[in-house]
């Protein structure tokens, strides 16, 4: 556990660049550079308090960024030892948030801090709800306060944590009774925050975001396919990180019928071999929970007017992955926990997990990624440059998929059904 941060950082120095977008030169000064970065005043009270102490240096704005990504990290080792209640599951998922190249951008742009930050208070707010439904723990009330402090303290970071009020409802859901009512009250006053928050602060309507097209049948075609496969991709891109470059597999990931193929595969996962016990119970909550950090993603990208042609690079960069990549850092460390109980332990084949990881790294770290890789990002907005077309993976015909998808998932839940009735009638006298 103790190499780990020293392999982020080595990971982290070979990559970061001190070529600033004008983003990054307007953080450094303690401002906003955009007007969508206005809410954001969490992270402007650090680069304002760094400006003053240390004047406009990127060096110290990136340890100062690495930092708190190590803080993440071993909270999310922590969060996942609560979880799983699993030494190498912990050990799993604190490395794979420290070292992922898929996010590695989020670190290396300084205009990202606050995707980071945001994720900080998201974690402390989830160790705080827990804190405050742990067994033995005095001042419940005052841990919950607290997780809410935290969380109403992280919308004004980033908005990418908007939804994280549902896992308190989920967290409950998965402890028992104890907690549920304790989960339902926080998640009720920390929406109502979040909806003042969302109606007076951010307002995005008012810059030409058009939100009313939440309420149609489109976005629930595109939500519907993407919540969870959008987690499996991302949870493959993962390994072929190390490997290759992963933009061109999350685009293909990302298109209509892959989205639906692997929706379709879960669901039928779930359906079939779906067992009532605390395992499984623990899988759903994970996956809701990837569901509630993606959410503002999907959003966005549905939202996205034609006429801004952002980049697929850009809108497939590491900052809208790294929140939900906590969830997702569990879920490889829950993963490989089973692996190795199950497969690799009585085999003998321990020494594997450690050599192929160290391969993959140096691989990624001295081979597949370099510095240009994670240059200052541009939006393109009316610019006279010759673009490629606007990328968005909902320009099919999302309907014909939705009727489908739902029709295969009505069959699987009937033979589902069926099976639990035929294997009741066989065990009845």
């Amino acid at each position: 556990m103790l190499n780990f941060p020293i392999h982020s950082f080595v990971f982290f120095a070979r990559n970061v660049h001190l070529q600033l977008a004008p983003d990054d030169l307007g953080w450094l000064r303690g401002e906003a550079p955009t007007i969508f970065d206005q809410y954001r005043h969490i992270p402007r009270i650090f680069f304002i308090s760094l400006y003053a102490l240390f004047g406009p240096t990127p060096i110290v704005a990136l340890t100062m960024v690495f930092l708190f990504h190590s803080a993440n990290s071993l909270m999310v080792y922590c969060l996942c030892q609560k979880l799983l209640a699993n030494q190498i599951a912990a050990r799993v998922a604190a490395f794979v948030f420290l070292i992922n190249p898929i996010t590695l951008s989020t670190l290396t742009w300084i205009s990202c801090f606050s995707y980071v930050q945001g994720t900080s208070l998201a974690l402390l707010s989830l160790l705080a709800f827990w804190k405050s439904n742990a067994e033995g723990t005095e001042r419940r009330l005052l841990w919950a306060i607290i997780a809410l402090v935290c969380y109403g303290a992280g919308l004004f970071a980033s908005h990418e944590l908007f939804f994280l009020p549902v896992l308190f409802l989920l967290l409950s859901w998965l402890w028992g009774d104890a907690s549920r009512r304790r989960g339902v009250m926080l998640f009720a006053v920390a929406m109502i925050f979040a909806g003042l928050v969302k109606f007076f602060v951010y307002d995005f309507g008012h810059y030409g975001v058009e939100t009313a097209r939440l309420f149609s049948l489109g976005f629930i075609s595109a939500f519907t396919s993407s919540a969870l496969s959008f987690g499996l991709s991302l949870a493959l891109a993962y390994p072929l990180s190390f490997l290759v470059k992963t933009m061109g597999f999350l685009r293909v990931s990302f298109t209509e019928p892959l989205r639906w193929g692997m929706t379709l595969i879960l669901l039928a996962c779930g359906i079939l071999f779906y067992k009532p016990g605390r395992v499984w119970r623990l899988r759903l909550v994970l996956l809701l929970s990837f569901v509630a950090f993606i959410t503002p993603y999907i959003i966005r990208l549905y939202l996205t007017p034609d006429s801004v042609n952002y980049h697929i690079s850009y809108v497939l960069s590491g900052r809208v992955f790294y929140l939900p990549f906590t969830i997702i850092a569990l879920m490889l460390g829950g993963f490989t926990a089973e692996l190795y109980e199950h497969h690799l332990k009585e085999r003998g084949l321990m020494w594997l997990l450690p050599i192929l990881s160290l391969a993959a790294y140096f691989h990624a770290l001295l081979v597949l990624y370099d510095k240009t890789d994670f240059m200052g990002l541009q939006v393109l907005l009316g610019s006279s440059q010759s673009l490629p077309p606007p990328w968005s993976p909902y320009k099919d015909n999302q309907l014909v998929w939705f009727v489908g998808s739902a029709m295969i998932v009505v069959m699987l839940v009937a033979i589902r059904f069926s099976g639990r009735i035929e294997a009741k009638h066989e065990t009845q006298p």
